[in-house]
């Protein structure tokens, strides 16, 4: 019985020894006809209206983003100046209570 790597070995070299196929060029209107098909598919894509409505969404939430750690940082409130000590005193005691 003959072992699959001679069988193997005999294919390669049956192939190595085989003349190279020459290669054809194509029709003259192929690569017209396959380029206008391609292009005309691209315009029909559903995933790129996907895209772009998912990238606007991101920038728009990275914008919200934005405002909102500029809100929080901002001292918009204007009020006195004793009422951050009586919200720590609050809180302070409000920790001790059980």
């Amino acid at each position: 019985m003959k072992s699959t790597d001679d069988t193997f070995r005999r294919l390669l070299d049956a192939a190595a020894k085989a003349a190279p196929k020459a290669s054809l060029a194509p029709p003259l209107g192929l690569e017209t006809r396959i380029l206008a098909q391609w292009r005309a598919e691209s315009v029909n894509d559903d995933s790129v209206s996907l895209f772009a409505f998912l990238r606007r969404a991101t920038l728009g939430a990275g914008l919200v983003l934005a405002l909102c750690a500029a809100w929080s940082f901002a001292d918009l409130g204007g009020g006195a100046p004793g009422d951050e000590a009586a919200l720590l005193n609050y809180d302070i005691q409000m920790s001790l209570n059980p």
